[in-house]
């Protein structure tokens, strides 16, 4: 069976500071048409920081799309020519105030598949080294948390951490952390 559907009209709908949002005109596989509403965020990274102690660098901050206070893992925006391995780097100094010696990348999953081209680039930072936060985001409040691995984890298990890149974030870490491979 042919699945792909093909983009017959674009047009942009929305353009703001952080995202557009496209109108697409679409040729399904049975020949008739549909529109897809797209939006088209930034794509971004996240980091898993786990120290030496086998702890989580997390951070609470107020979310205003969901009306509550997260834990969640660093996160941040890739910068129009920067790698992601750049960003993550960045993110964890600006967020958690620690530099990671390493950076392995777990996986890269998208936002919302349905209607977004957002992609995150989730990474596993070891070998943190304690430097001064640099906050570089003004409108940005972060708090950061260090906890036990498997507390964090056992968060996640009773919905406690609640966000999707977070909730990857710490199944391919525990993963690995099972494995004995960090």
């Amino acid at each position: 069976m042919r699945l792909r559907e093909k983009v017959l009209k674009r047009r942009v709908v929305y353009s703001g500071n952080y995202l557009t949002m496209h109108q697409y005109l679409v040729r399904l596989p049975n020949g008739r048409t549909a529109t897809r509403d797209i939006v088209r965020p930034p794509d971004a990274v996240a980091v898993v920081p786990l120290d030496d102690a086998g702890n989580i660098y997390l951070v609470r901050q107020h979310r205003t799309a969901v009306g509550r206070i997260l834990h969640e893992i660093p996160a941040g925006i890739i910068d129009r020519g920067e790698s992601p391995m750049r960003t993550a780097r960045r993110e964890c100094e600006e967020e958690i105030g620690m530099r990671p010696k390493h950076l392995k990348k777990l996986c890269v999953t998208y936002h919302a598949t349905g209607f977004s081209t957002g992609c995150i680039h989730i990474f596993l930072a070891t070998g943190l080294i304690p430097v001064r936060r640099k906050a570089s985001d003004p409108s940005e409040f972060v708090e950061p948390v260090r906890l036990p691995f498997h507390r964090a984890f056992q968060m996640a298990m009773v919905n406690r951490i609640v966000d999707a890149k977070s909730l990857i974030g710490l199944l391919w870490a525990k993963r690995l952390v099972e494995q004995g491979a960090i």
